[in-house]
């Protein structure tokens, strides 16, 4: 697959490099975003016709620290040509070399999944040490890459810790938007395609580029192709890639983590629901899971503060819930360690139609976000239950409110029934009645439209 977007994020990395060569200053950026969102590939792509040399290191949990220092200087002598390199055995030292050594031959280093560091006592007090001794002077670009937030947040983002405000600039790499995940998806198909095939596309990847990668590489990206290639031999990176995610944050070792994320997944919401007969006050676990790992997120309804009683709670992440509802549990896990694929086909696809539904809704919620005109977007719901909107966006410029219903099919659509539970809404918050007001009823038909665009 050719490369997509990321205009602005390959841009901002040409610029750090440009400033560290015209001021002669050392610049830090650190990049991060969740696992496989593209953090690498942007990283080359954007100094890939670059005459400044990029220096690559990845950090894994087995990664040597001797070795690593070995690996930078042999790197550093290969690329720029050197004679007579040093005898390295610290990281911080290879590093502080290679500051000198950028005073006269401007490069980039990288530093990939850097989190891993941390297993080497004293290394950020180290590099906090030499880099602010060095950088002056010095024409070096350091990339500090990781795919563990929670991690890097603390690393950079903390007081306390050595690198505290070091980094000139966080990238925080997010996946792909829904305007350019519905391009690719056209290149893909080389045709408007079935907007129903890309509701699947989307439920799956969630716009996250190794995933989008694989399947269109794969030329998997209409439902029959896609489902053939998942429930198969073929698909083991997209059936075992949310085991993979959740050991990257924190080892699932807690049977409560898994019950709540399960339940969350099966469509359970409210706090009550997910503490029902758990003997463990769960709310720590859901603390952590929304706070310190990003896998689940708290909602409230549109324009309401923040109420226990009316927050609800949902996995953030597309492919995860995906993989949590058809590949995480029990049956499933058996059903792929005996290579039952069509057994597991059939029981994804009983209940594929009603859970892409939860996704056409953030489809159209961030079709409108991204468009720019729309500010807030969100959904309503009373207090007892008895209304509930999908999707309400205001564009508080030109005093324009808009209600939508979202549904799979056209037939299920009711105005009237819309019409009810806006004025329901507009009873609570009067101070839109007075606005201009759009109903709408979206379905998949409407994804590859801009329906956010209202004369």
């Amino acid at each position: 697959m050719r490369f997509y977007g990321r205009e602005n994020e390959t841009e901002t990395l040409r610029w750090q490099l440009s400033r560290a060569r015209e001021t002669r200053v050392a610049r830090m950026v650190v990049v991060t975003g969740r696992r496989r969102v593209g953090k690498t590939t942007l990283i080359r792509k954007a100094f890939e016709a670059s005459e400044v040399p990029l220096i690559y290191c990845y950090v894994t949990e087995m990664s040597d620290e001797v070795a690593m220092a070995q690996f930078l200087v042999a790197q550093a002598t290969q690329r720029l040509a050197l004679r007579y390199p040093p005898t390295l055995s610290k990281l911080a030292d290879a590093i502080e070399w290679l500051l000198e050594i950028s005073q006269t031959h401007p490069f980039v280093l990288v530093l990939d999944e850097c989190q891993q560091l941390d297993r080497m006592t004293g290394f950020w007090s180290a590099l906090q040490r030499v880099w602010d001794l060095g950088k002056a002077g010095s024409q070096m670009l350091l990339i500090m890459s990781g795919s563990v937030q929670t991690a890097l947040e603390r690393i950079f983002g903390n007081q306390n810790e050595p690198l505290f405000g070091r980094a000139d600039q966080t990238l925080v790499l997010q996946p792909f938007t829904t305007t350019l995940l519905k391009q690719i998806f056209e290149d893909a198909v080389s045709a408007p395609g079935n907007p129903r095939d890309l509701l699947l596309f989307y439920g799956v990847t969630g716009g996250v580029a190794r995933y989008v990668e694989f399947l269109v590489d794969a030329d998997a990206v209409t439902q029959e192709r896609l489902l053939d290639l998942l429930f198969s031999d073929r698909g083991s990176q997209l059936q075992k890639e949310g085991d993979l995610l959740l050991a990257n944050e924190f080892r699932l070792s807690a049977p409560l983590y898994r019950s709540i994320l399960l339940r969350l997944a099966a469509g359970r919401s409210k706090r009550t629901e997910l503490q029902d007969g758990q003997s463990t006050d769960i709310s720590p676990y859901l603390a952590r899971l929304e706070t310190l790992y990003g896998l689940v997120s708290r909602v409230q309804p549109f324009l309401e503060p923040s109420e226990k009683r009316k927050t609800r709670y949902r996995v953030a992440d597309p492919y995860m819930r995906f993989w949590l509802r058809f590949f995480c549990d029990d049956e499933a896990k058996a059903l792929m360690e005996l290579q039952q694929w069509p057994v597991l086909r059939e029981r994804t696809e009983a209940e594929l139609s009603s859970f892409l539904g939860r996704t056409l809704e953030d489809w159209f919620r961030w079709q409108f976000l991204e468009s720019g005109l729309w500010t807030p977007v969100g959904c309503w719901w009373d207090r007892r239950g008895e209304n509930e909107i999908d999707l309400i966006a205001l564009n508080r410029q030109d005093r324009r409110i808009v209600f939508a219903e979202v549904k799979s099919q056209a037939e299920k659509l009711n105005e009237g029934k819309l019409r009810r539970k806006a004025e329901a809404f507009l009873e609570a918050h009067g101070e839109y009645r007075d606005w201009q007001t759009t109903f709408l009823g979206l379905t998949p038909d409407d994804m590859l439209t801009s329906p956010w665009k209202i004369e």
